[in-house]
């Protein structure tokens, strides 16, 4: 493990502040190539190398008995500590401070003894003050837990296989600049994940060095700062159960398929059924595996690929997915540096507006409203600025409304930085304005029914079809096209325009297509995009392939099989998918250069759209509310039907949000909260521009570089 020394110098330079799980973790690798360790990377542990901690009570007892049922059959060590005996759960899982508190029996609230319980944890900690002292086996992780956190044992387990015990770190869902200025602190309801080594460090002071600060996480906080321990933000760590970030109803267990804890399990509407849903999800790889790691967009029996239409997965598991395809053997190295470089192509519907019911309610005096403001480059381009080795294509970048943010020069890279051929990663981007507004085709609205979608809307047929023809015919007075092209443009469809967008591409050469990204945003004056956390999630998946042939294996059959454990970068989409209905387009869509040649390729969808009664409920106040919100759904559906129809392998990303309001807990319109912006990919729905710019300044403006750690 690293030395006293360097850890507690590096860690106090941070400050009072959090560092996401990608700096944490650029920093402990780092640091294990420049110094030999015995640590194995990826020993799955056993569940008895984790104990448990649970802050209960005898007033809520009920609560011990979901966690007992969801871990009755895991060895995992736990105890929970009570201020009077349960009947829920083992005696001998219990801990209970030898002067309980009078007023064990009062309920919940500020009257009872949830101050008491506050400190109980605390309480236990400082009189275990190591690891070895609890009368366990020896945990190589603690967590400290409400009575109201589920944990997923296996993600769980899944996360801790790639970090150091030895290594001091607080993990959790970290509250920045919320409660206490200025201060970041771990949401206690989420968990708190604590390695032996961080618990040796901080146990010992609690209640003494560090004194209690009103509640438990506060005081652990504060401890863990004082003592140089990094406090991590883990998004999979939920402090409250946003299991929905498309705000419909229902809960969406895709969002937690790698996530470690969710708070408040009591707010969900069928907890019994989360252990199973998790189990099924997870029993996919098993099927996926016995189809010999084949996906194709078909239905078929036993001996046939299975179907991607029915492969709900998410892009935090994909990787494990790809390496139980290749036996769990190591990737193939490459020697070839065009491996390396990444390009993404930008492409806006420059006439794409939020649904306005979104946003009214969040109004603010002298703020422009999304479909108020000009259409113009969003302000999260400006990113793109510091880029350190990138370069822009020029030659094919439509301009629209003023100058798009550019690239540092050859001359200032090489000056601040290596040099783009001494690199052996650049990137290099592009972006295509279209003024239109995305839509469904004619084919499709007509195989639907103007009734069937009226009926959604609660209008008469006659307003949908005038509604559909006002989409048809929209088009912006700027927009710097030929009448001829405005006429043909205005018959597009969303996927049309995309297919167009593809076809100039496709007269480029293709470069390396698993390492071209195409970032689809179907709301420009709305939707932020985190570049570098992008790049961070792309690069993996794109790395996890290295055949970089220019014309892919995909394409001559668009239904044919994908197989995930090949070198072949297969077609791939992120975006955040809700069940088995939609896309929400607020979040945007990533496609890669295979699943956009896939899609070239595609035959014209004649499918009519069905949209769910619950999950896309429309009951607004106004009419012209209610169309929009009617368009803005059947577009969703429509999305996710056509890359499932068309082979594309859609990964559900839940750092893709389509909601802001779901996603930034304690944020005004200029201060959002940083640990989920720097860790989102996109988020949608962004109520003003003063919004959207303070998300881009939010937004870690360089990836992480720790040269000066080689020193320690």
């Amino acid at each position: 493990m690293p030395d006293s020394r360097w850890h507690r110098k590096f860690w106090t330079e941070q400050g009072d502040q959090f560092v996401t799980l990608a700096e944490y973790d650029a920093v402990l690798n780092t640091v294990s190539t420049s110094r030999s360790r015995g640590f194995t990377k990826w020993r799955r542990p056993a569940a008895s190398e984790v104990l448990v901690l649970v802050m209960a009570s005898h007033s809520l007892q009920e609560r011990v008995a979901l966690l007992e049922h969801t871990w009755s059959d895991v060895d995992m060590q736990r105890l929970y500590l009570v201020d009077d005996w349960l009947s829920t759960a083992p005696q001998e899982r219990q801990w209970r401070p030898q002067t309980p508190s009078s007023n064990s029996a009062g309920s919940f609230g500020m009257e009872s003894n949830y101050w008491d319980a506050q400190s109980r944890q605390l309480e236990f900690m400082q009189k275990h003050p190591n690891v070895k002292s609890l009368g366990f086996p020896v945990p190589n992780w603690v967590v400290l837990a409400d009575d109201d956190t589920f944990i997923h044992v296996d993600a769980l387990l899944d996360f801790i296989a790639g970090h150091d015990p030895e290594v001091p770190a607080l993990f959790g869902y970290i509250l920045s600049d919320a409660h206490v200025l200025g201060y970041d602190y771990p949401c206690g309801g989420a968990g708190m994940l604590l390695s032996f080594a961080a618990y040796d460090v901080l146990a010992p002071r609690l209640l003494a060095d560090c004194p209690l600060l009103a509640f438990n996480d506060l005081t652990l906080g504060f401890c863990a700062h004082s003592q140089s321990v990094p406090v991590v933000h883990h998004p999979g760590m939920h402090c409250a159960p946003d299991v929905n970030r498309a705000m419909r109803t229902g809960e969406n267990l895709l969002d937690i398929q790698k996530g470690i804890a969710v708070h408040r399990l009591i707010g969900f509407q069928s907890f019994i059924e989360l252990v199973g849903t998790l189990d099924m999800l997870k029993g996919q790889v098993r099927a996926l595996l016995q189809r010999r790691c084949l996906l194709a967009a078909r239905s078929g029996d036993d001996s046939e690929p299975l179907d991607s239409r029915r492969f709900f997965w998410s892009v935090e598991a994909f990787e494990d997915a790809v390496s139980a395809c290749r036996g769990h053997a190591p990737r193939v190295p490459t020697e070839n540096p065009t491996t390396s470089n990444l390009h993404l192509d930008f492409f806006f519907f420059g006439g794409g507006l939020p649904v306005a019911g979104y946003h009214k309610d969040r109004s603010v005096p002298l703020l422009a409203e999304p479909t108020l403001r000009a259409a113009r480059w969003p302000e999260w381009m400006e990113q793109l600025r510091h880029l350190k080795d990138c370069t822009l294509e020029s030659e094919s970048f439509e301009m629209f409304d003023g100058e798009s943010p550019q690239c540092k020069s050859l001359g200032e890279a090489k000056r601040s930085h290596k040099s783009l051929s001494e690199r052996k990663e650049t990137v290099s981007w592009k972006a295509s304005w279209r003024s239109t507004v995305p839509r469904l085709s004619r084919l499709q609205v007509e195989a639907t029914g103007y009734e069937a979608l009226a009926a959604n809307a609660e209008v008469d047929a006659l307003k949908v079809k005038e509604s559909f023809e006002a989409l048809e015919a929209n088009r912006r007075p700027e927009e710097k096209e030929s009448e001829d092209t405005r006429r043909h443009s205005s018959t597009k469809s969303w996927l049309e325009e995309l297919k167009s967008f593809g076809k100039k591409l496709k007269a480029l050469k293709w470069r390396s297509p698993g390492r071209r990204w195409i970032f689809v945003d179907f709301s420009p004056s709305s939707t932020f995009l985190n570049v570098f956390e992008s790049l961070r999630i792309l690069r993996g998946l794109s790395n996890l392939y290295h055949d970089v042939s220019t014309r892919s294996v995909y394409l001559e059959d668009v239904r044919g099989p994908v197989d995930l454990g090949a070198e072949r970068p297969p077609p791939l989409a992120l975006a955040y998918e809700y069940f088995d209905l939609n896309v929400e387009q607020a979040a945007g869509l990533w496609l890669n250069g295979v699943a956009l040649q896939r899609i070239l390729r595609c035959r014209p969808l004649q499918h009519p759209i069905k949209l769910d009664p619950e999950a896309h409920a429309n009951d607004w106040e106004k009419e012209e509310d209610r169309l929009a919100l009617m368009w803005h759904n059947a577009i969703a559906v429509d999305i996710f039907r056509a890359l499932r129809f068309c082979g594309v392998v859609l990964l559900h990303t839940p750092s893709m949000v389509p909601h802001a309001l779901s996603y930034l807990p304690y944020s005004t319109y200029r201060r959002s909260h940083p640990p989920s912006v720097a860790t989102s990919m996109s988020i949608g729905n962004i109520a003003s521009r003063e919004q959207m710019w303070a998300l881009s300044q939010l937004a870690p403006t360089q990836e992480p570089h720790f040269e000066t750690l080689l020193l320690w």
